[in-house]
């Protein structure tokens, strides 16, 4: 006969849904998700979950049960495991350290399982304390030994200041800021970020949530080195067939490799291309007044890909008028931006090192997302004889 005690436990039950790393081409870890069977033997979601007054101790009660059931089935494994935990479980956990050992830590060592199979993933709920408090806990756990993750990154209550204090190992992408990238180019600058930030402080990205394969395209884009979601498996028992996931995903992969490669060799062919026409204009400057000029049309008319140009001193301040396309033979003289200064821009300090390396060619920039053309654009940049910078600002299709 089962006890009160081993009914309440087997009340709930862990799911574990694969993540699979683009590095290694494999499952390497599951994710737990806690469900519940209610009356008729059915899982349902457990209703603390999602309830925003129940307390860190209730939650980390139910949590110490599910990691229980969910050690059982990874004992014999040798994959990661995903767990969350809110702010205040973490603050709890802190709280009720005995000599540095966390409660967590002793239960992870009584299945006899290192504890650096065990990532904790810090959920974006808000905390009762402050930031300070939150990555002290946080530090302690990585000092047992956790790996550390921060969850839904890019949702509406994540925030930099957490990112910074926690420098998580794994961020994690929320799965609407991934959707709206697809439908939205803005969000696509956002996600640049996200990668230049992990890349900052040594974090890998997880993107969640994958369910397409224009999904998966666009995590593998954006950076990501580990992959979830239902494309590659549904949270379920650990039964997943981790050989039919790699069948799955690996052929999607290779074929977004090879798209990539010729995206990458006809980006180059295009670059050719333009400093082909751009060589055959002579960069004459004539200082006049407090401006220099030049000849735009000689820009304009080689393709009508060239939407501005203009050109600074060494120290990035704008000597010329800005030139504008207006029609495909026409172009505006601004006389408002001479003396704007233009170094802040991503482009400009690239510019300046490629001079130093290579002065007698013409250099070119990465894609950047230009919201008044709401198109990419890419630079390209040269210094003549008497050192001002020309910049001829391409719009790609």
């Amino acid at each position: 006969m089962q006890t009160l005690e081993s009914m309440q436990v087997n009340h709930y039950v862990p799911l574990f849904q694969p993540i699979f790393s683009v590095e290694e081409q494999t499952v390497v870890a599951y994710e737990s998700l806690g469900r519940k069977r209610d009356e008729s033997g059915n899982l349902v979601s457990i209703p603390e979950f999602s309830d925003p007054h129940v307390s860190a101790l209730r939650m980390s009660l139910i949590d110490r049960q599910l990691l229980g059931l969910a050690l059982t089935k990874i004992q014999t494994t040798n994959d990661l495991l995903f767990v969350n935990m809110s702010p205040d479980q973490v603050i709890l956990e802190y709280e009720e350290s005995r000599s540095n050992t966390l409660p967590i830590s002793d239960l992870v060592n009584s299945y006899g399982i290192p504890l650096n199979r065990i990532v904790i993933e810090i959920t974006e709920k808000s905390g009762s304390y402050g930031t300070d408090v939150l990555a002290a806990g946080v530090e302690l756990l990585r000092e047992q030994g956790f790996g550390i993750a921060l969850d839904d990154v890019g949702s509406e209550s994540s925030n930099l200041e957490r990112l910074g204090a926690i420098k998580p190992d794994i961020i994690k992408i929320d799965l609407n800021l991934l959707k709206k990238s697809i439908e939205k180019r803005e969000y696509q600058s956002i996600l640049e970020y996200l990668k230049q930030i992990s890349l900052s402080i040594g974090s890998q990205l997880l993107f969640e949530g994958i369910e397409t394969e224009e999904e998966l395209y666009r995590a593998i884009s954006s950076g990501a080195s580990l992959l979830q979601g239902y494309f590659l498996g549904r949270p379920s028992d650990l039964a997943h067939d981790k050989q039919g996931i790699c069948d799955t995903v690996v052929p999607h992969l290779q074929l977004y490799h090879e798209k990539k490669r010729k995206e990458v060799a006809s980006e180059i062919e295009f670059e050719k291309q333009i400093k082909s026409k751009l060589n055959t204009i002579n960069l004459k400057t004539i200082k006049l007044d407090n401006r220099v000029i030049i000849d735009p049309n000689s820009f304009f008319k080689i393709d009508t890909h060239v939407k501005r140009v203009y050109v600074t001193d060494w120290l990035g301040t704008q000597v010329s008028p800005y030139y504008e396309r207006t029609s495909e033979m026409g172009f505006n003289e601004n006389l408002l931006l001479i003396q704007k200064n233009w170094s802040y821009m991503p482009f400009f300090y690239k510019h300046v090192k490629q001079v130093f390396r290579d002065s007698e060619n013409w250099q070119v920039s990465d894609p950047y997302w230009d919201k008044e053309l709401k198109k990419n654009v890419i630079v390209f940049s040269r210094v003549n004889e008497m050192g001002y910078s020309f910049f001829v600002d391409l719009a790609l299709d």
